[in-house]
């Protein structure tokens, strides 16, 4: 399936920075095609791009990048993103891959997000992770899924390892992603050539 927006391709922007920030995508993520494809938006991408090295590249934010990834995943898996839920954040791929199996992902080639939200319900193995750990991830479930379900009792929980400063910024970081993967899905972007993926599952089609 290919991408209903071709991505720009490494090197081909007139702006520096951009092609700068395409690289950038590379490293962190091993691809190049979401970050390709908001190049063709230059302005657009150099805004986002400022939001993810933010959160997963160590520019300044309270939460460390391998919880961040962990929520990413989950997230992705739930919100039936085949892009995000293949791509790792590579340089705390080795950290989190073992812990992967406690997320409970699944296949989610080909299912929209109401089904990979069923396929994923109950897998999270808590066992898995911090106390810490576990009342992040509940918070993408939730987010995802839909946020008026963050109630006060999950607030609660969250408070008891978090910050109010970080609460908002696992709110922003679990909303970010869901953005991207909404983008991606709609625009049925597929990890690139050039990448390190291979092929990439489908995403599932309008009935």
């Amino acid at each position: 399936m290919s991408a209903r927006i071709p991505s720009l391709a490494p090197g081909s922007s007139p702006d520096a920075t951009v092609n700068g920030l395409i690289d950038f995508a590379r490293n962190g993520f091993g691809d190049t095609e979401m970050f390709g494809l908001l190049a063709r938006r230059p302005e657009l991408l150099k805004r986002a791009a400022a939001m993810f090295a933010y959160f997963l590249a160590g520019q300044g934010g309270l939460i460390e990048p391998p919880l961040l990834e962990l929520m990413r995943l989950r997230g992705a898996n739930l919100n039936a993103c085949t892009y995000c839920a293949t791509v790792r954040l590579q340089p705390v791929a080795g950290q989190v891959k073992p812990r992967e199996a406690g997320l409970g992902l699944r296949d989610i080639t080909g299912m929209n997000k109401a089904q990979a939200v069923s396929a994923l319900r109950g897998t999270l193995d808590t066992s898995a992770f911090t106390p810490r750990e576990t009342a992040a991830l509940k918070l993408v479930d939730r987010i995802v899924v839909d946020p008026h379900g963050v109630d006060d009792s999950l607030f609660e929980e969250l408070r008891r390892h978090f910050s109010d400063e970080e609460i908002i910024e696992l709110v922003c970081a679990s909303s970010l992603f869901t953005w991207a993967g909404t983008l991606n899905t709609v625009v049925h972007v597929s990890t690139g050539a050039e990448g390190i993926y291979g092929e990439q599952g489908v995403y599932a089609t309008a009935n």
